[in-house]
Parts: structure tokens; C-alpha cells; sequence
């Protein structure tokens, strides 16, 4: 059988299929109706330092190319992840990739000092979230606000990092480029697309 390790920094892929974060939760689910010590790794749901119920009402709505989603990061939490998910997800032959967001940089910085002595690979750290100290704008949108994130979080932890970036950053080249400067082993391209549905009938978003 042909070999398709493929080597990141340090960390060394059996293959290079890695399941999105967001689609896949923890893996227990699609672990039942698939083998999936055949991926090369697995990104977790996002996870945020608190437990998030997530977004009310409408979270999923189909489109004629795809769909759109609504979920609102919902996730156990960065401690619920550890206390009930990371037994399972440790035992897994594959790259374990833990999925980091924050309100806040001091989520960040939390989140990621709890992660950093735990059984995972690397953290993927989503700076799409919105910043509720800069009026909800997205932590991924101005190249300054991501530095601070991302160096900030790598004082924190000797992990690798993947920073995953928002398609509506002002920048994304140059954002790309702050990221690398302050210690991010390599980018995610790209994080959900701002997306619309209309209800005709209400004449209201969905």
C-alpha cells in the first residue's frame, strides 16, 4: 500500500484526511458507522472556555449548493471537553486536534492553559469568534487584534498551533503573515462565510 504520511513540524499525519472542526463533534458519533482510526486526524468541535448551549431557534438551512448554519459554538466547555470526551478522544490512532475559541483574549489564554498539558496534539485556534470587548467585531478581522491573540497564546503553550482564519478578515494575506510572526506553525483556511436566509412568507430572516 503506498504511504501517504505526510509530516507537519513535528507532528506526523498517517494521511492527509483530517475531519473540519464543527462537523464531526468528538468523533464518537461517526465512530459507529465508520472506522475512523483510517483519518489522519480529527479537529474537535469548537470548544470555548465555559460550556455553550449554542444559538436558539433555526440552526441549520439548506440552500440549493449547500447549506448554512447557525449553531452558536455550542460545546461542553474546555473543562467538560477534558473531564468527558478526552478519554476517548486520547485513545484514538490518529492526530487529535483540539478546536480553540474565546470571547475574550483572556478565554484564549485560559483555554489554551488547560489544553496545553493534556493528551492532544496541537490546538487549532479560531479567531472568528466575536470580541465582546471590541462591540462583537470578530478577534479574526483586524491584523493587530490577531497578533495579540496569537502571542498571548503562544507564551501558553508549546503545542503546535494552527490558527484558523475568517473569511472576512481585512487582510488575509498579511494576517496570515502576523500569525506566522508571532509563533502559529501554520493557518486554517478558512472558517463559515456570512450567509443569509429569508423567510418570504414572514419577510424576516430565518
Amino acid at each position: 500500500m503506498a504511504n501517504l504520511g505526510v509530516k507537519f513540524g513535528n507532528i506526523d499525519f498517517k494521511n492527509p484526511v483530517v475531519m473540519a472542526s464543527g462537523t464531526f463533534g468528538f468523533g464518537k458519533e461517526y465512530n459507529e458507522i465508520y472506522d475512523i482510526q483510517k483519518l489522519g486526524g480529527i479537529s474537535s468541535k469548537g470548544l470555548t472556555l465555559e460550556k455553550r448551549d449554542g444559538n436558539k431557534g433555526m440552526r441549520v438551512w439548506e440552500t440549493p449548493s449547500g447549506m448554512m448554519n447557525s449553531v452558536g459554538l455550542e460545546n461542553p466547555g474546555v473543562q467538560g471537553f477534558i473531564d468527558n470526551e478526552l478519554q476517548f478522544f486520547k485513545d484514538l490512532n490518529l492526530v487529535r486536534i483540539a478546536n480553540l475559541g474565546g470571547s475574550t483574549l483572556d478565554d484564549y489564554v485560559k483555554g489554551a492553559e488547560l489544553l496545553n498539558n493534556q493528551p492532544i496534539d496541537m490546538i487549532e485556534l479560531n479567531i472568528s469568534c466575536p470580541n465582546v470587548k471590541a462591540g462583537g467585531m470578530a478577534f479574526g478581522i483586524k491584523n493587530e487584534v490577531a497578533r495579540e491573540v496569537v502571542r498571548a497564546v503562544r507564551k501558553v503553550t508549546d503545542l503546535p498551533l494552527v490558527v484558523k482564519l475568517s473569511p472576512n478578515a481585512e487582510d488575509i494575506v498579511g494576517m496570515a503573515k502576523v500569525c506566522e510572526e508571532e509563533g502559529a506553525d501554520g493557518i486554517s483556511l478558512v472558517n463559515t462565510f456570512k450567509a443569509m436566509a429569508i423567510d418570504i412568507h414572514k419577510r424576516k430572516p430565518v
